[in-house]
């Protein structure tokens, strides 16, 4: 990700496809001022902070991560934060409701694991990692309260989820009016050009310019990235939902995942889930609109795609044949993973401790499905003895041969 000789006019037309705000008048309003950042012609300070709420990230948390891997790209100066301090609060931007608090050792044991998740995107060597708590574990009393003397409750209340809130007299806990100050406040930490979040941070962002404009800075320009849909083509991509293509999922189950999204999601993984380049992935939104372009070989091309930028182009290779052999022939892999069990092991647990399930509600949902089989016969029985040498299959993707422990 050496740095690339642009055009300005070149870089606004990458760096600012995609973005959305949901109002044209704040479109061309920041398109305006990033084409002044970038007129200056010297790398500008970029950054996204992600807060470890989870083990491991989705394609949808890879979506402002590819903004921040074009602003890479073109030689400007990035940083990657860990938001240590504010995932304590609890982001409310996409809640209508309380977001369960994380301890520190919560936090800790998920924050291992996105860096290296992230690199899938940017060059951990040009890569700035950061943690929040540098900044705001050091804030005073009296710090905190001038900073919260610059907002109103009006201010905070404006937020749709609040207002929704409020609506459906559900509470809203002061702790919640910390987050966007502690965001914006990393923001004038950081000193940023630009802050790259989804949609529903734009309130965030907003307060971060509010403070730096507050701090004798200039104000950043928010980089605001849609949310990815799940794999129905409506609900957002959610691990809770369970509609998600995992960042660390084998490349087989992400091919097979994404074959599996309706045809009118296509563009907006286009768009908003590969690197392709913008004039090409524009040119085939515009023939699928036409009907000039198979929907099927468009999201093969989409599939192979995403597995090849998350992994390399064996993988996505054997991750294509693996869905053509198994899915479209309904045949059994050439090559099964396999997996040591005792004789006194359940179906059920061999599916959570193998990975092939996230938890045991998942695995009632699949046995009560039908979703189960041993050697190609349905298991509804999620207390059933397996035995060494069978073959469990999973859905459609996924399968493990049993071995003797």
């Amino acid at each position: 990700m050496t740095r690339k000789m642009a055009s300005v006019e070149e870089q606004l037309y990458v760096l600012m496809s995609g973005v959305d705000y949901g109002d044209d008048g704040l479109y061309k309003t920041f398109s305006t001022e990033l084409e002044k950042l970038l007129a200056q012609d010297k790398p500008l300070k970029v950054y996204l902070g992600i807060d470890p709420t989870a083990s491991s990230l989705t394609l949808g948390h890879a979506v402002p991560l590819r903004k921040l891997s074009q602003f890479q790209y073109f030689g400007h100066s990035i940083t990657f934060l860990i938001g240590d301090s504010t995932a304590l609060i609890g982001d409310p931007s996409d809640k209508n409701k309380l977001r369960p608090q994380l301890t520190a050792t919560d936090i800790q044991r998920n924050e291992e694991a996105y860096f290296s998740q992230a690199t899938k995107f940017l060059h951990p060597e040009k890569t700035d990692l950061r943690h929040n708590s540098e900044w705001l574990n050091l804030l005073k009393l009296d710090e905190l309260i001038e900073l919260l003397a610059e907002f109103t409750v009006a201010e905070m209340l404006s937020r749709d989820n609040f207002k929704k809130r409020q609506t459906n007299q559900d509470a809203i806990y002061l702790h919640e009016f910390l987050y966007s100050l502690m965001q914006g406040y990393d923001a004038m930490a950081l000193d940023c050009d630009v802050q790259v979040g989804g949609t529903e941070q734009l309130f965030n962002l907003m307060a971060g310019r509010k403070i730096q404009g507050l701090r004798g800075q200039r104000k950043h320009v928010p980089i605001t990235m849609p949310i990815l849909v799940g794999l129905d083509g409506k609900a957002r991509m959610s691990k809770t939902m369970g509609n998600f293509i995992g960042l660390d999922d084998d490349p087989s189950e992400q091919f097979g995942k994404v074959m599996s999204i309706p045809d009118e999601a296509i563009p907006t993984y286009l768009i908003l889930a590969t690197n392709r380049d913008r004039k090409e992935v524009d040119s085939t939104i515009q023939e699928l609109s036409l009907d000039g372009a198979n929907p099927m070989e468009e999201k093969w091309k989409l599939a192979f795609t995403i597995v090849e930028e998350l992994h390399d182009t064996q993988a996505a290779e054997k991750a294509a044949n693996h869905f053509k052999q198994t899915i479209q022939q309904g045949k059994q892999p050439d090559e099964i993973p396999e997996f040591p069990i005792t004789n006194n092991d359940s179906l059920s647990s061999i599916l959570i401790s193998s990975k092939l399930v996230g938890s045991r509600r998942e695995a009632k949902r699949l046995f009560s499905q039908g979703a189960i089989s041993i050697d190609g016969t349905p298991i509804y029985d999620e207390a059933l003895m397996a035995k060494p040498g069978a073959v469990l299959r999973v859905g459609k993707r996924r399968w493990i041969r049993l071995t003797e422990k």
